[in-house]
């Protein structure tokens, strides 16, 4: 395998009728994504008749953008460790980043969990975003009927709002957006930069205790700390969020200030019970200093993922132990390090 540095790699995902082939196709007509690899179900799911290609594979075409389109036959893991094998010996162009088009009835978090738990695939690519789009005629009652579409919502760092030119209204859907993911970055045009601009952890209007107290299952909470964080708690919490959420855990995500490195921020990202290894960064990619962590969970409740929060602070609570004290008690499980989650 190349030691290259990892490619960066993005999910687009939506239920059916969203329009994520309308999305996609209007994002390869910039330039900004020539050389990069989409990965859709089936090739023909993603419109390529307005587009010169040619047939390089059994399961790939090369687009006349630069970019190449291949068919997900079997398991994502072996199709993905397959296209990077061919990439390294030269059977195809060199991509940049990979882009991932999920069916419209397909949960995220499987695929983000995959692409931690393969260790190759762990190496080699790195999450740079979740985009969802979601329709303004119908993402209303089909956010009501579908949990498919909940949890599309709550793993989305960027939503995309689409056909929005078809409705007089649609206060009410940027409003349950909002309810269900504070956290995500909202637009209503299929913009190149939006859609390449990484995901580190994007800027928070509130904390988690100014959130609705309605909403679906899926819902994404955020937090944001003025003070540099204590190496150790750090660790405490990722063991801590990972054994007391289980699987209701689906993604954690955050820039973190760390007291042994305040300047360079170290960014976590995390699906179900597994870690990427954390990335420290040069600096501050927004110059804001401060800790700030998304986590996306599907059944647990509120004050859940709040004592967590507020025990990595160290902001007490009454008749609640701190973290230092369940971490450390004899019949919890070992603390881990922050690359052994």
């Amino acid at each position: 395998m190349s030691g290259s540095a990892a490619l960066p790699i993005h999910i687009v995902t939506g239920f059916l009728g969203a329009g994520k082939t309308t999305f996609i196709n209007a994002l390869l007509r910039d330039a900004a994504l020539a050389g990069v690899l989409i990965v859709v179900n089936e090739i023909g799911e993603i419109g390529l008749d307005p587009w010169l290609y040619e047939k390089i594979a059994d399961d790939a075409v090369l687009l006349s953008s630069g970019c190449l389109c291949c068919e997900l036959r079997g398991d994502l893991v072996d199709a993905l460790e397959d296209q990077l094998r061919r990439r390294d010996e030269g059977a195809l162009p060199p991509y940049s980043r990979v882009v991932i088009e999920t069916s419209g009835l397909a949960d995220p978090a499987p695929i983000l969990h995959a692409l931690v738990a393969a260790p190759t695939l762990a190496r080699r690519l790195r999450l740079a975003g979740v985009a969802t789009l979601i329709d303004a005629v119908n993402g209303l009652a089909t956010l009501d009927a579908h949990p498919e579409a909940r949890r599309q919502l709550a793993l989305a760092d960027l939503v995309v709002v689409t056909k929005l030119d078809l409705v007089a209204d649609a206060s009410a859907l940027f409003e349950r957006i909002h309810d269900v993911n504070p956290a995500a970055r909202l637009t209503t045009e299929a913009s190149a930069h939006e859609f390449l601009s990484e995901s580190f952890v994007s800027s928070f209007a509130s904390r988690a205790s100014a959130m609705s107290a309605h909403g679906a299952s899926a819902r994404a909470f955020s937090f944001a700390h003025d003070a540099p964080i204590d190496d150790l708690a750090l660790s405490r919490f990722l063991d801590r969020l990972r054994t007391m959420l289980g699987p209701k855990l689906l993604r954690v995500k955050g820039l973190i200030a760390l007291k042994s490195s305040p300047q360079s921020p170290l960014l976590i990202q995390g699906a179900q019970h597994l870690l990427h290894p954390p990335r420290k960064l040069e600096a501050w990619p927004d110059g804001d200093a401060r800790t700030r962590l998304v986590v996306i969970v599907d059944g647990a409740s509120a004050s859940e993922v709040e004592s967590l929060w507020r025990a990595l602070i160290g902001a007490p609570e009454i008749d609640r132990p701190d973290l230092a004290a369940l971490t450390d008690n004899p019949l919890a499980p070992r603390k881990a390090g922050l690359l052994d989650w």
